[in-house]
Parts: C-alpha cells; structure tokens; sequence
C-alpha cells in the first residue's frame, strides 16, 4: 500500500520549458522557432540531470556547470561560442522567469487531496537556493512538511544515487515499497528511485524515448491533465 507520493521539481510540477524559452528569447539575438526551442532544451534538460552531480562533488563549480549547459544546449544551433558574459545575462534573465512559474493545470487540486490521504514529499538534484525559490514560488507549503524536502545540494547526495530515496524513506518511517516517485526522467528519476525499491510513475509529458528498457516504471503518464487523473484516483481510492 502506498503510504507516501514524492516528486521531483523540474518539469515535473511546473512546465520547464517556459522560463526556460522566455530567458532565451530576451537574451538570444537569434530568433528562435519553437522546434529550435524544443530541442535546444532537451539538450538543456539533458546535460542538467547528467552532470549536476559535478557540482555537488565540486568537481565543477555552480558558474561553471551553467555556463557549460548552456554551450552543450546550443551546440547544434549556433556556430557562435557561448561567452561567459552572455550566460550570466541568460541566468540572470532564466533566475527571474522561475519568479513566474506555476503549477501544471488541475496539480494544485490534486495536491491538495493527496495531502490528506498520504505523505507528500520532494526530492530534487539542484543548487538549493534555486529549488527552494521556484518551491517557495508554487507554495509548496500548502502541501509539503519542510522536513519532507530533500534537495540534494543540502544533502551532499544527488541522484541517481538511490541512497536519497532510502534517506527520506527512513525518516518518514515507511517502507520502500510504500513510496512512489514521480519525475519526468526515466534514466535519472525512474532508475534511481526503482532501486531504492520505491514504485515509480513516470512523468514522460515530452514524450521521450526510454532508452532503458531494463527500467520498467509502475505507470507512465504523458501529460498533466493524466498526472492528475492519477494522482485524484489514488487520493480516491484512499479514502474508500
């Protein structure tokens, strides 16, 4: 029985690709398409969930780790070399475009029933005062105990390291098989939490391949209006 329904931040509670394509329009001289769009930030998303871990083994710095995602994420697009001065003006313009984010439609309500029936949590890689700025910005507090947020630069653990699963596992007191994650990576999300033997719902709203067919997640959802279906159905049938 599930006891406990924990989610990753990024492009799993609120659309990523939106502050992401705001910064970039105000700060990329070159128009953008949104097929442009789409795949430079698939390239962005992709190099974040690899080598976050860089920084959190400071085999990279903060600084550094941004500017580099930012040259990957544009490599296919611009010939032109990403300069340090351009990716801080991106950050800058990026940081302030999370200021505005909001909840997929129809996740607030059902957040809102979920907290009543199990235990709501987080965990997310990423620089902690980022992730708790964008958490803060969708009132996560509504609905999540702060001892039930693990970001992973405040813990010195990051996935896919499964042992932040077990952490938070153990100190809600329950299970791993009571646990489900949802996260909209199949290799970082769905691998990591999977062997840490939590159930696992994948978040594929982008429509990604799974290009690790070994991980078989529990369910597969794509896109917000299903995420909520599911997540009201598992608040419904815990009140039965």
């Amino acid at each position: 029985m599930i006891k406990a329904i924990v989610f990753d931040i990024d492009d799993t509670l609120y659309d990523q690709k939106s502050p992401f394509g705001m910064a970039l329009t105000k700060t990329l001289e070159t128009p953008v398409t949104p097929t442009d769009l789409a795949q430079i930030f698939n390239r962005f998303r992709d190099f974040t969930d690899r080598t976050f871990n860089q920084v959190t083994t400071h085999d990279l710095t903060l600084e550094a780790w941004q500017t580099a995602r930012l040259r990957h994420a544009l490599a296919t697009f611009t010939t032109a070399k990403i300069k340090t001065d351009w990716a801080i003006q991106f950050e800058i313009a990026y940081q302030q475009a999370l200021k505005e984010i909001q909840f997929f439609p129809e996740l607030a309500p059902a957040l809102e029933k979920l907290s009543h029936c199990f235990q709501i949590g987080i965990i997310a890689n990423g620089p902690a005062n980022t992730q708790r700025a964008k958490l803060h910005q969708l009132q996560i507090e509504r609905y999540v105990h702060p001892d039930n947020i693990f970001i992973s630069e405040e813990l010195g653990i990051a996935k896919p390291d499964p042992s932040i699963f077990t952490t938070w596992a153990h100190q809600a007191g329950i299970k791993a098989n009571q646990a489900a994650y949802v996260g909209d990576n199949i290799a970082l999300d769905m691998t990591s939490a999977k062997h840490a033997g939590w159930q696992t719902f994948w978040f594929n709203h982008r429509l990604n391949l799974q290009i690790q067919p070994n991980v078989i997640p529990d369910q597969i959802i794509q896109s917000p209006a299903e995420l909520a279906e599911l997540l009201l159905a598992l608040a419904q049938a815990a009140t039965v």
